[in-house]
């Protein structure tokens, strides 16, 4: 054993001879605080586990004490109310079917034969290529009739009086207003015997509605059925204008006078759903600041940034060069961004962007497939710019949202494209009138949707594929 030095064997001893006592103070100063930290440690672990166990405690205490608890009753609960709602739902699809059989009429010189076979038509049928034909060579005579069931005369070819039909812009334009539509000075004599027309409807926006159902070959069933699906549109606002100008004489005491543009479908659909990003909303330029006039948010975003416009698909019938798809926009004169990819199928073709959904967004040929706003109607966009009496506008849009199958006005604007002053005031493009007869005209442009109801079908309710119905959707 080693030998201690000599100058601490004193302590070593002391130490040795005491150590029971120094031991007493030494190890509760240690132990103490270590069992303290263990035994707080230990209480949390029991809380967090009593909490634990109260939750799933609770949890089976509230399972327990609900009434509709879900168990065998209350599933077979469940799917008594859930097929309740399917037939609740079927029977309002059957009824709004019914009511909007006045507008599904099919044109009576298409024959009574005709008529009868598109009432045999089955999804996946095709019509006979003798009707198929026969459609092709009476559409140009079913368009001819849209301006008298509005009160107008058909501009499209010359006119015997030697009236102006044509012209620039969108065809003959009403005396007092200029801009965009382009001015013609007083206005011409109307020839006695005019066929009593009331208002006068574009002779531009007449020919490129007839040229849209212009067919060099045969069209396919489901051209047909697009086309008069569409013509019971235009016939539907062709004959809310009538009623609207019912009480009038002649043009002069006429709410609408001109109408300058009437599109729906394809024509109609907007990029910019409600006019997001377009300066639609005017600020008066009282800042003096440089594009004070521009409008709320200055530069539209660019394609690709939230905001952006959607891309114009082509379209067989339209190509995107007619009615508002060829006016302006982001891809030049026909508005259609030629890197935007078509459906394969023609008929496909047919169905992009004729339709929109509730918050007014064209829809694909592959969201009408899948899309829950198209199962049960289907919503045709409408574009109406006319020179309306101010005084009436609103006795105009109680007759559409009264009309037998209600026209749905989502846009109203006064005067689009009038530049705003420092004191509010309307002048510009096409702003206000020359003082003329009517000074009370504006420039009335409505935006809205017409739903077409889509024949009933209980499998489309219940969450199967809907079957292809007639007409062609």
């Amino acid at each position: 054993m080693p030998q201690l030095p000599e100058q601490i064997r004193p302590y070593v001893a002391a130490i040795a001879k005491y150590h029971f006592w120094i031991l007493g103070a030494i190890v509760p100063l240690v132990l103490v605080p270590m069992l303290l930290q263990g035994t707080g440690q230990l209480d949390a672990r029991i809380a967090t586990q009593q909490s634990q166990i109260k939750g799933q405690v609770d949890a089976l205490t509230s399972i327990k004490s609900r009434e509709n608890h879900p168990n065998e009753s209350w599933s077979e609960t469940i799917e008594k109310r859930t097929g309740e709602i399917h037939a609740e739902t079927l029977a309002e699809w059957k009824t709004l079917w019914q009511e909007q059989k006045p507008l599904r009429v099919w044109p009576k010189q298409l024959g009574d034969d005709f008529v009868a076979a598109v009432d045999r038509l089955k999804a996946g049928q095709s019509l006979n290529a003798q009707f198929l034909r026969r459609y092709r060579d009476t559409a140009d005579a079913l368009v001819r009739e849209l301006p008298k069931r509005m009160g107008a005369a058909d501009l499209t070819q010359g006119d015997a009086a030697g009236r102006t039909v044509g012209g620039e812009g969108f065809g003959g334009v009403p005396p007092g207003f200029g801009g965009e539509f382009g001015g013609r000075g007083p206005a011409a004599p109307r020839p006695a015997g005019a066929g009593g027309d009331i208002v006068e409807w574009a002779a531009e926006d007449q020919r490129r509605l007839l040229t849209s159902f212009t067919w060099e070959k045969p069209p396919t069933t489901t051209q047909v059925l697009l086309a008069q699906e569409e013509l019971w549109v235009y016939g539907l606002l062709c004959d809310a204008i009538r009623t609207v100008n019912g009480g009038a004489t002649e043009p002069f005491n006429a709410p609408i006078m001109f109408v300058q543009e009437l599109t729906c479908g394809y024509p109609a659909a907007e990029e910019r759903p409600g006019g997001e990003g377009t300066n639609r909303v005017v600020m008066p330029a009282t800042t003096g600041q440089p594009g004070a006039e521009m409008g709320m948010e200055g530069m539209p975003p660019e394609a690709g940034m939230p905001g952006a416009p959607a891309s114009r698909p082509a379209h067989p019938r339209f190509g995107g060069a007619a009615g508002t798809a060829g006016r302006g926009g982001e891809f030049g004169e026909t508005g259609v961004d030629p890197a935007a990819a078509a459906p394969t199928s023609p008929d496909d073709q047919l169905r992009e962007w004729i339709y929109v959904d509730f918050n007014g967004k064209p829809l694909t040929t592959a969201e009408l497939a899948t899309s829950p706003d198209a199962k049960l109607v289907h919503l045709v966009p409408f574009t109406l710019r006319a020179v309306v009496d101010q005084r009436r506008i609103d006795s105009l849009l109680a007759t559409l949202a009264t009309n037998e199958v209600p026209i749905d006005v989502r846009q109203v604007r006064i005067n689009p494209g009038a530049s705003v002053g420092p004191e509010g005031r309307v002048g510009g493009p096409s702003g206000g009138t020359d003082g003329g007869p009517r000074p009370n005209d504006v420039i009335l442009e409505l935006r809205g949707t017409v739903a077409v109801a889509n024949p009933p079908n209980e499998a489309a309710i219940v969450g199967a594929s809907p079957a292809e119905g007639v007409p062609g959707a």
